[in-house]
């Protein structure tokens, strides 16, 4: 089977010639006019293609080996779904088993049928090609990125002692699995194991995404960019096959380091690489929300405010509470005022079911903090002393200090105009120089106005401007 290239680029519809021929050469075909119909936004052309093309590897499995079947959907870790199988041959179990998973990502990535996707990953695991590990692997995270976390768990358990493949993906998905449950810390550790038996090459740079992910959700974003260095990833190049997960981990410690112009940067290449696979699900990277609360702190609101809306409905079409919590965190943050506390109150709930989870404590924080601004003691005092008793250990410490002024009757000091000025600037990451050249003001007015800005929002510096934040209003 062989595809007519100047037909598919000159009409609307992917056309086939009638001769069946070279498998291998018409999936490396298909992968090169899924990208050109991606490009152009024909996102259901691209997966029609898909479909038949999986159809046609079917029949001619004994033709074709695991990368025949890479790179026709976005998948973390992409690498295992195109690993090659030591017979250098298929079986057709295994071809049809890999087309589900394949199936199954599809519906996942598109974020339109979250049902139909759960039902594919769990044909796979059911399928007589459920020992084959690049199905496996896919099909497991497709149940993460569908909060399907107990199944994902159980199908690690029932994947115990299967093959060395199977250990080494079988570590990094329950790794991944604690993370996103907030047991973090485990992760950590899991992650770091992995990383040092540098069994599986081609997962080293998931493992390292997923790892400095992990850190900065601990707080520790200086651990969390020296595993990118150390692991040969603090550039994030062009040509890595993990660029999406590293750019978005990245960001993700360039937010917790209170560096958002970085890390707005990256969320947005982030972005760009992700979507040149098609995909609009932010299950499987948020990158619209954390985006928007980078340009929320550079004072870019209306920015923020379309990148949070944005991923809300996408998130609302995709159904899971998270990832709906997730993007109602943002939009609230984004809004501020009453209606800002009322979107963080309904993604409280939505998160509920996933209490330790590391967004569910960033909810509660920000919840708190805009209640406070509001004069509502009594409700921020609940939502901040959850956070005081968890979390990473700078906003447990804070939320606490804001505990310890509430308990002694003392409310938190107000800023004053120019302050207010003053620590805007410094936290979208304009230096003293710059603010002072801004405001019209000298550098030692700039020093002074900063330093009442520390004592009153009880912050050692500029480095926890960040936790702060929403207080500055």
């Amino acid at each position: 089977m062989v595809f007519d290239r100047g037909h598919e680029m000159a009409a609307p519809n992917v056309y086939y010639s009638h001769t069946v021929s070279q498998p291998q050469r018409l999936m490396a075909e298909v992968r090169s006019l899924r990208h050109d119909l991606v490009c152009r936004g024909r996102w259901q052309e691209a997966d029609d293609l898909v479909e038949r093309a999986l159809r046609s590897a079917v029949a001619h499995a004994n033709e074709l080996n695991g990368p025949d079947l890479a790179g026709l959907a976005y998948l973390p870790g992409g690498g295992v779904l195109g690993s090659r199988i030591p017979d250098g041959s298929f079986a057709r179990e295994t071809v049809e088993s890999r087309s589900i998973a394949i199936r199954a990502l599809s519906h996942a990535n598109r974020g339109t049928d979250r049902a139909e996707a759960v039902r594919q990953a769990n044909l796979v695991l059911s399928s007589p090609g459920h020992d084959d590990v690049g199905s496996f692997w896919a099909a497991v995270v497709t149940l993460i990125h569908a909060d399907e976390l107990i199944a994902a768990a159980n199908a690690c358990h029932r994947a115990d002692n299967r093959s060395v493949e199977h250990r080494d993906v079988l570590a990094l998905l329950r790794a991944r699995i604690c993370a996103v449950t907030g047991e973090t810390a485990k992760a950590v550790s899991t992650f770091r194991r992995f990383l040092d038996r540098g069994t599986t090459p081609h997962l080293t740079g998931l493992a390292t995404a997923w790892l400095v992910e992990a850190l900065s959700d601990l707080g520790d974003h200086k651990q969390a960019l020296l595993a990118l260095h150390e692991n040969g990833f603090d550039g994030a190049g062009t040509n890595h096959p993990e660029r999406t997960q590293l750019l978005a981990a990245r960001s993700a410690a360039h937010i917790t380091a209170g560096n958002f112009q970085l890390g707005l940067e990256d969320a947005l290449a982030c972005g760009e690489s992700i979507s040149s696979w098609g995909v609009h699900n932010p299950a499987v990277a948020p990158w619209r929300s954390r985006a928007a609360r980078c340009a929320l702190a550079q004072g870019r609101s209306g920015l923020a405010t379309v990148l949070a809306q944005q991923e809300y409905e996408l998130a609302h079409r995709w159904g899971t509470a998270r990832t709906r919590g997730v993007a109602l965190h943002a939009l609230g943050i984004a809004r501020r005022g009453t209606d800002g506390v009322e979107l963080l109150l309904q993604a409280e709930s939505l998160m509920a079911a996933f209490p330790d989870a590391p967004e569910a404590a960033r909810v509660r924080y920000h919840l708190g903090c805009m209640l406070l601004t509001q004069g509502r003691w009594d409700e921020a005092k609940r939502f901040l002393d959850a956070v005081a008793t968890a979390g990473p250990q700078s906003r447990s410490a804070y939320a606490a200090d804001i505990m310890r002024r509430m308990s002694n009757g003392t409310p938190m000091p107000t800023l004053t105009n120019q302050e207010k000025s003053v620590a805007k600037l410094a936290l979208a990451g304009s230096t003293n120089k710059e603010v002072a050249h801004t405001l019209h003001l000298t550098s030692r007015t700039v020093e002074f106005h900063l330093s009442n800005i520390y004592r009153k929002l009880g912050i050692s510096g500029r480095d926890e401007l960040g936790l702060a934040g929403l207080l500055i209003d």
